[in-house]
């Protein structure tokens, strides 16, 4: 019953600040108001499934946006691309150092509270690793600071009128249906290698190649499961806050912000020389470099008539270089405790 009166209330807040216009408003609301709730009364929700949910719904959704996809504009996107992978490890590193230098964090606070990942990995990775609590408001700071940041310096109309998806015949229904099984199979083969969030990624790919061989091209995620999706994500990372004090979050709040800032300093910066070596659009290429905050990002690139393919397909590679490269990290630490023992 407290879980369920969590996340109504997770709703309730959520609904209220997307209604007054504020970016992202779901899964801030449902942050702030789980924040609340677990750190004044110690409880903390139970939510079985739903980060299989979140990662699978907001998999698909990322993935039926590359309609436009094809191998002359992959290639085209190699060069850029090159940057994006240079960008991340400058950023990580100049990022992480901070905090870990200046501030005095751990080695491993300091990398996972720079991680440019997407937030259910982020999730995924503190519930895996058990690293401190304060790494989740590094990156709530992150989410924050890059949602006003962008909504701000990109002018567009608030909001998307909803896309009109086919009517769910019985084929839709069942390719639907497929496509939710085999990321559910390989997500759990994934899993067993340690790849963080491995629902989304499997999502993202398998929605891509259906959508290249003929199906679900008229389909659309109906919002309310994208909308629940994001609550329930609000609710998951919300909970983190239960044993941190609000001194905690104004201490590392400061020092998460000065992290974000100078991620976000490192990604004009990587702009700014993609436009000058390779013609890109620095406003369109800072989008593409952004350390995180995908649905924000697509969003705003939508309603300012930004080049979305180009901008997500960045973020796509993000994602998956950065959901693997902990699953090979752990997998080596597997074989050198294995080879130990032998």
């Amino acid at each position: 019953m407290k879980t369920l009166l969590c996340l109504l209330l997770a709703i309730a807040v959520g609904t209220a600040l997307q209604s007054v216009g504020v970016p992202h408003g779901l899964l801030l609301g449902s942050i702030l108001s789980t924040a609340i709730i677990v750190s004044q009364s110690g409880f903390s929700p139970t939510l079985r499934f739903s980060l299989g949910f979140v990662q699978i719904v907001l998999g698909i959704a990322t993935g039926l946006m590359f309609q436009a996809w094809d191998n002359q504009a992959a290639a085209s996107l190699l060069p850029s691309l090159g940057l994006l992978l240079l960008c991340l490890a400058v950023q990580v590193g100049i990022a992480g150092l901070w905090l870990y230098k200046v501030t005095g964090w751990n080695v491993k606070d300091s990398l996972l509270a720079v991680y440019p990942g997407a937030l259910a990995a982020v999730f995924d990775l503190l519930e895996s690793e058990r690293a401190s609590s304060k790494v989740i408001v590094v990156h709530l700071v992150r989410l924050l600071s890059i949602t006003v940041l962008v909504s701000f310096c990109i002018p567009g109309t608030p909001g998307l009128a909803a896309a009109e998806s086919s009517p769910w015949v019985l084929s839709t229904v069942l390719t639907l249906v497929s496509l939710i099984v085999l990321c559910l199979l390989l997500g759990r083969l994934l899993l067993r290698f340690g790849v963080p969030a491995p629902f989304m990624l499997t999502a993202i790919v398998l929605t891509g190649v259906f959508i290249k061989v003929g199906y679900l091209q008229t389909f659309h995620m109906p919002q309310w499961s994208v909308d629940f999706a994001s609550v329930l994500l609000g609710v998951l990372i919300g909970s983190k806050f239960q044993d941190i004090s609000f001194k905690d979050l104004v201490r590392h709040g400061r020092a998460g912000l000065i992290g974000v800032v100078l991620m976000l300093l490192v990604a004009a910066a990587f702009a700014a020389l993609a436009g000058k070596i390779l013609g890109s659009d620095p406003l369109t290429a800072w989008l593409a470099y952004m350390p995180g905050a995908i649905e924000t990002i697509t969003i705003v690139a939508f309603s300012g008539g930004l080049n979305v393919v180009f901008i997500l397909s960045h973020h796509l590679v993000r994602m998956v270089l950065l959901h693997f490269a902990p699953a090979l990290l752990i997998q080596a630490r597997r074989w050198r405790e294995m080879s130990e023992r032998s």
